[in-house]
């Protein structure tokens, strides 16, 4: 669906709404979840392909922005049209509870004045939900986004996260929107939480006596840290381990929008504090010198995720030299139940291709590492990860591939 008119021109008249069928009132919706819950390009894998070796790969062209994304953007921080739509789905929302109080649900599609397969139940909880993406969002340039991602192991995982506007095209500030790798990594941890050390329901894994933590550097929005939390809080719900999780960025808007995320999603406590989440400033520039760190940063984590923060040719070597004070080190003991890892989702682009390269010629293979020398930094694996540009659609911008790439570092044995 490509959207062309603004809800007043789109939408059916309020007045009229019990003359239109289910479908067509899903659609409608649809139609708003795209204008005002938009999806983040290259967030829906294709597949994945593990590639160890150290072939080429091809890069995604990226795209700009059309004239069409401007006219959708200036319709969605239009404030009367966002009344309207307010209104429209409070109209929408009274007339399905009216419907579904006087029919039985078996007997549905004998309604006179409703005709489909949708129930009116499904229509009230989107039109629900969009009203409170709506309703909670005002600012020009503002998006609300509700992500949800299912999982047979610990169930359905909803995150809700602020996109603001990025400060006068400062690039310091880009961590103001959610990007696809981040969706990507998020998407992956609720998939497979063991794979990142984050279920502690698998049999035999025993709490340590030390918290186990967790870091996302360039945590941006925090949709990654906020996943891996919630993740964390259903799996401590069968065992009292303690976990802290500290997301970190470097750009004061974005740590003050860091922060409301945060306190959007756990606005009380955490399983009795068993689990925690924190945000907290990182400039992965200073840090590796500074004679005394903070706190909160002052013990290794056993687990780092790192999504799309590899835009610069320095940041491979900053990030590389925080992690060397930041992931702990091997250890044999039972306080160290597995070896502890970065796990990072960068994006192909041909405008930053270099800097995606840095990678590989900072990080040596562990396979390239003697078993003589001192534990250093090293790529275990790498797998290259498949992505629609966008979900359903025609165009043929919108049947783009991006291509992401996925590193797991740690330390050489």
């Amino acid at each position: 669906m490509v959207i062309t008119k603004p809800p007043t021109s789109f939408l059916p008249p309020i007045p009229k709404i019990a003359s239109y069928t289910s479908t067509q009132l899903l659609d409608a919706l649809t139609y708003l979840k795209l204008l005002y819950n938009p999806e983040v390009r290259g967030s829906h894998r294709i597949r994945s392909n593990s590639a160890h070796s150290r072939g080429s790969w091809p890069i995604d062209v990226e795209q700009h922005r059309s004239d069409e994304d401007n006219d959708v953007h200036l319709i969605r921080s239009d404030t009367f049209e966002r009344s309207y739509t307010i209104r429209w789905l409070i109209a929408l929302v009274a007339r399905m509870e009216d419907l579904q109080e006087s029919i039985d649900s078996t007997q549905i599609e004998s309604a006179s004045t409703f005709h489909g397969s949708v129930h009116p139940e499904i229509l009230i909880q989107q039109a629900a939900s969009l009203l409170a993406l709506c309703s909670g969002v005002s600012a020009a340039g503002t998006v609300e986004r509700i992500f949800s991602f299912d999982s047979g192991k610990i169930g359905r995982i909803d995150v809700r996260v602020t996109d603001i506007p990025i400060e006068n095209q400062d690039y310091r500030s880009v961590g103001a929107q959610t990007w696809g790798g981040a969706c990507v990594l998020a998407e992956m941890i609720v998939e497979h939480p063991e794979q990142f050390g984050l279920d502690f329901r698998i049999e035999g894994y025993t709490c340590g006596k030390r918290p186990f933590r967790v870091l996302e550097l360039g945590a941006g929005t925090g949709l990654v840290g906020l996943t891996a939390t919630k993740v964390l809080v259903a799996s401590s719900a069968e065992r009292d381990c303690r976990t802290t999780v500290v997301a970190t960025d470097f750009y004061p808007s974005v740590l003050d929008n860091l922060r409301a995320n945060i306190d959007r999603n756990f606005p009380g406590d955490l399983s009795d504090g068993t689990v925690t989440i924190t945000s907290h400033f990182l400039d992965w520039s200073k840090f590796p010198t500074m004679s005394s760190v903070p706190e909160l940063l002052s013990s290794p984590f056993d687990v780092v995720f790192g999504a799309d923060i590899v835009y610069e040719a320095d940041h491979a070597a900053w990030i590389k030299k925080c992690l060397e004070r930041l992931l702990r080190r091997p250890c044999t003991s039972a306080a160290c139940p597995f070896v502890a890892i970065f796990h990072l989702v960068i994006p192909l682009r041909p405008t930053h291709s270099s800097e995606a390269g840095s990678i590989e010629t900072t990080f040596r293979w562990t396979s390239d590492i003697p078993r003589e020398d001192h534990p250093e930094l090293t790529i275990l694996s790498r797998e290259t990860i498949l992505c629609e540009a966008y979900r359903d659609s025609d165009t043929k911008r919108d049947r783009d591939v991006v291509e992401y790439l996925y590193y797991r570092i740690g330390w050489s044995q």
